[in-house]
C-alpha cells in the first residue's frame, strides 16, 4: 500500500523573490504589483518575498523538519522563458535552479509535486496577446509545458498544469484585483476560463501521448472551491438546489469539463445564456477525462469568494470532509490530492491546522473517500496576493524586515510535524491537570466555525462601497 503523500507547498510568485535576477522575465504580478493598476490593492512587490530562490535549501531543510513526503510548488514560466515563448531558448539558471531543487528532495525522499502555472504569466505575453483571454495562449501553454515535461518530467511523477484557474479568471480578468487587473466582468472571466480549460487539455494530451509511456508519470488541475450549505432549519428542497448551483459556479465551472460529461454545468448555461463560450461536440470529447486524479484547493480566497455567490439562509463553511464528500459522489469517487489546505493568521501561529489528521482519517475511513496526499499550505509566509504582507499561511515564520530572511518554526509546524509522524494518528497527545478557578467577569461562550452570510445585495453593496 502507498504510503500517504503528507506534504506542504508554495508558489514561485509568493516565496522565490528575485524578481529580476539571473535572466527572469517580468510577470504580470510584477508588473501588477509595480504598477498603478492595481489601485488601492497591496502596495507591497514579492521582488524579495521569501527569497526562496536564494534560501532554497532552507526550505529543503524545513521540509525534513517536518518529516513531509512530498514539495508542491511552481515553476515561474516568466524565468524560465522571460519572453514567454518556449520555443527560443531557455534560462539556462532558471533551469539549473530547479534541476537542482528536484535533485535535493529526491536526495531526500521527498517527492516533488510540480505546478506549471500559479498566476505568474510572462507579463510580454499580456502585452502581446492580451493574455487569457486570447486562445493563443492555448498552443504558448501546451509549448512551455511540453518542455517541462522533457525537461523536467524523469524526476517527477505528479504534475499539476495550473492552479485554481477560477480565481485568475474571476479576480484577473473579471473584478480586476488580482493581476493582471482587468475588470472585464463576467463576459471575460467566461472566455479566459474556457482558455484556461482548453490549454489545460492540451497540456495533458501532450503529456498523455509523447511522455507518459517513458515518464509513467500523472498530470492534473488544482480546482478550487468554498463549501456552501443551508443554514440551520432551512434546508428546504429549494435551498438545497441553491447551494449545488453555488457549488456547481465554482468548482463545477472547471470541474464539471474535465470530471464529467465534457462541458459546463446546466445551471451555468442557465445563468450566463449567450455569454457562456461553447465546446462542440468533439472539443467535448477531448476536454473530459483529461486528469489522472482530482487536485483540490480548499483556502480563504475559495470561501472569501464563496461569500457572494450564495442566497440568504445558507452558510459557507470550511468543511474540507464535505467538500471532499460531494466530490466523490458528483464525479465518480476520483483519488484526490488536497493540493492546499489551510487558513491565515494576521499573528505568528497558523490557525486551522490541528484537524488535519482527524480530518483526513474521517473522510478517508468514513467517507470512503480515495485521498492519497494532502499539502498544508503554506511552508513559509508568503506575499499573499493583494492582501501582501497583512496575513500569514506559513508553517514557517519569516520576518520580512531581515534580509536574511530566516525560517522560524511556528507551533503550528510543530503539530503537523506530529500529525506527520502518526501518520494522522495523534496516539501521545498529553494534558497537564491544571487546577485554578477564572474571574468572576470571565466570558464565557460558545463559537461556530461557519461564516455566516449576509443578504447577496447587502454583500453587493459592501464589494462596491470599497
Amino acid at each position: 500500500m502507498a504510503r500517504f503523500l503528507w506534504g506542504s507547498g508554495t508558489s514561485a510568485f509568493q516565496t522565490e523573490g528575485a524578481w529580476d535576477q539571473e535572466g527572469k522575465g517580468t510577470s504580470v504580478w510584477d508588473h501588477y504589483t509595480h504598477s498603478a493598476v492595481s489601485g488601492n490593492s497591496a502596495t507591497e512587490t514579492a521582488n524579495v518575498a521569501s527569497d526562496s530562490y536564494t534560501h532554497w535549501e532552507e526550505d529543503v531543510k524545513a521540509l525534513e523538519l517536518l518529516g513531509v513526503r512530498s514539495y508542491s510548488f511552481s515553476l515561474s514560466w516568466p524565468r524560465l522563458f522571460p519572453d514567454g515563448n518556449a520555443r527560443s531558448e531557455p534560462n539556462t539558471a532558471a533551469v539549473e535552479h530547479y534541476s537542482r531543487l528536484i535533485e535535493r528532495l529526491l536526495q531526500k525522499k521527498i517527492e516533488p509535486i510540480v505546478t506549471l502555472h500559479h498566476w505568474d504569466l510572462p507579463q510580454v505575453l499580456q502585452e502581446r496577446y492580451g493574455g487569457w483571454k486570447n486562445n493563443t495562449l492555448v498552443g504558448l501553454f501546451e509549448e512551455y509545458a511540453a518542455f517541462c515535461f522533457h525537461t523536467f518530467g524523469s524526476r517527477v511523477r505528479y504534475w499539476l498544469t495550473m492552479h485554481n484557474p477560477y480565481l485568475v479568471a474571476v479576480h484577473g480578468y473579471g473584478t480586476g484585483v488580482h493581476a493582471p487587473g482587468e475588470a472585464g466582468g463576467p463576459s471575460g472571466s467566461l472566455i479566459v476560463a474556457h482558455n484556461l480549460i482548453r490549454a489545460h487539455a492540451k497540456a495533458w494530451h501532450t503529456y498523455n501521448a509523447h511522455y507518459r509511456p517513458t515518464q509513467k508519470g500523472k498530470v492534473s488541475i488544482v480546482l478550487g472551491s468554498h463549501w456552501v450549505e443551508p443554514q440551520r432549519g432551512q434546508a428546504t428542497a429549494a435551498n438545497v438546489a441553491l447551494c449545488q448551483q453555488s457549488i456547481e459556479a465554482v468548482l463545477g465551472w472547471f470541474a464539471n469539463p474535465i470530471f464529467g460529461d465534457g462541458d459546463y454545468p446546466v445551471s451555468l448555461k442557465i445563468k450566463h445564456g449567450a455569454l457562456l463560450p461553447t465546446f462542440s461536440a468533439e472539443e467535448k470529447l477531448w476536454v473530459r477525462k483529461t486528469a489522472d486524479f482530482f487536485a483540490l484547493s480548499f483556502g480563504p480566497n475559495n470561501l472569501r469568494l464563496g461569500r457572494n455567490l450564495v442566497q440568504y439562509g445558507q452558510t459557507v463553511t470550511p468543511d474540507l470532509r464535505r467538500i471532499l464528500s460531494w466530490i466523490k459522489l458528483e464525479y465518480g469517487d476520483p483519488r484526490v490530492l488536497v493540493a492546499e489546505g489551510g487558513w491565515f493568521s494576521e499573528a505568528s501561529v497558523l490557525q486551522g491546522e490541528r484537524r488535519t489528521g482527524e480530518e483526513k482519517n474521517m473522510t478517508i475511513k468514513f467517507d470512503g473517500v480515495q485521498v492519497f496526499g494532502y499539502s498544508a499550505w503554506s511552508l513559509v509566509d508568503g506575499f499573499e496576493w493583494n492582501y501582501g504582507y497583512t496575513v500569514r499561511r506559513g508553517l514557517f515564520y519569516i520576518d520580512f524586515s531581515q534580509p536574511n530572511r530566516t525560517r522560524t518554526p511556528k507551533t503550528s509546524a510543530q503539530y503537523y510535524q506530529r500529525v506527520v509522524a502518526d501518520n494522522g494518528f495523534l496516539s501521545d497527545e498529553t494534558f497537564r491537570e491544571v487546577k485554578g478557578r477564572f474571574p468572576c467577569d470571565f466570558h464565557w461562550g460558545i463559537a461556530d466555525s461557519t461564516l455566516q452570510v449576509r443578504r447577496q445585495e447587502d454583500d453587493f453593496a459592501a464589494e462596491n462601497a470599497k
